[in-house]
């Protein structure tokens, strides 16, 4: 059953649903990144909005019968039918590429040992596996991008580290304008390939390179300077913000573990001046914190 027919039983606002798909291919690409193909007739139902597109991977219990959970009219429902420490772990990843007429989508993972269960999940993944994937369905408005610069800039900016290196080369590869990036990967062999007009500088962190200092000392060819502004502080919480309304001709994308992001994020708006909503920060992840279900 595809995911249309499985549509006619779901709220027609539901913007995300499961996609059941089969582990295709894996693809070591680095000491750090597994790809991982995945494929699915279901696919035809997928809405590909491309750039850091976000998407969740359910990685329920082996033996799980994922087309039928994929046929549940409620997959929250059936994902939270018991106490929360039994729920499968859901977590949050970007769609690398999507091919369309092959209904093929890559996945970029880091690998980080066997303590998270997505990185445990790569590391033994075969062709034949079987996944759930949540993602958009078609016909609904883009909520699951982050990259939304204004048409008119001209100075586009990238930070990010290994976690959000997929998101951001998704970006690069997509650009049809110059930008600067600066990416930072545990090891010299994680410096992928990656297309695209962008001028990237790597950042290999087992040499002692690392994002905010370097960042920083190039700000002055790749951001504005401008009176100093107010920053509301996410710490506590989500570090997480992606402006609706943005104009100008600079561009701010700063994505990976959350202290660098909001350390640039304050740096570039409470330091230099530039527009708050010249900025798009995401935490990807906490240092010391595991990623809730």
């Amino acid at each position: 059953m595809t995911i249309t027919a499985q549509a006619a039983a779901r709220p027609v606002t539901e913007p995300y649903v499961p996609f059941a798909l089969e582990v295709r291919s894996c693809v070591r690409l680095s000491t750090t990144f597994m790809r991982v193909t995945l494929a699915g007739e279901s696919l035809v139902d997928f809405d590909h909005h491309g750039f850091d597109q976000r998407m969740s991977l359910l990685f329920l219990p082996p033996g799980t019968d994922c087309e039928a959970f994929a046929r549940e009219p409620d997959w929250t429902q059936a994902w939270r039918s018991g106490p929360s420490a039994s729920w499968a772990p859901l977590r949050v990843y970007t769609v690398r590429a999507f091919r369309p007429r092959a209904r093929e989508i890559d996945v970029d993972f880091v690998l980080h040992g066997t303590g998270s269960p997505a990185s445990r999940w790569a590391s033994h993944a075969e062709p034949g596996d079987r996944i759930v994937m949540i993602s958009a369905a078609k016909g609904h408005p883009i909520t699951d991008v982050a990259w939304r610069p204004p048409a008119g800039a001209n100075r586009l900016l990238l930070a990010a580290d290994e976690a959000a290196l997929p998101a951001a080369a998704s970006i690069l590869e997509s650009l049809d304008r110059p930008a600067r990036a600066f990416l930072e990967v545990p090891f010299p062999d994680d410096r992928l390939t990656i297309g695209g007009p962008a001028e990237i500088t790597w950042l290999v962190r087992s040499r002692g390179e690392r994002l905010g200092p370097v960042v920083r000392e190039q700000l002055d060819r790749a951001a504005p300077a401008g009176a100093p502004g107010a920053v509301v502080e996410q710490e506590d919480g989500d570090v997480w913000d992606v402006p609706e309304e943005t104009a100008g001709g600079f561009y701010a994308w700063l994505a990976g573990e959350a202290g660098p992001v909001v350390s640039l994020r304050r740096h570039l708006v409470g330091e230099r001046g530039v527009d708050r909503r010249a900025v798009a920060f995401m935490g990807y992840w906490k240092k010391g914190r595991a990623q809730p279900n």
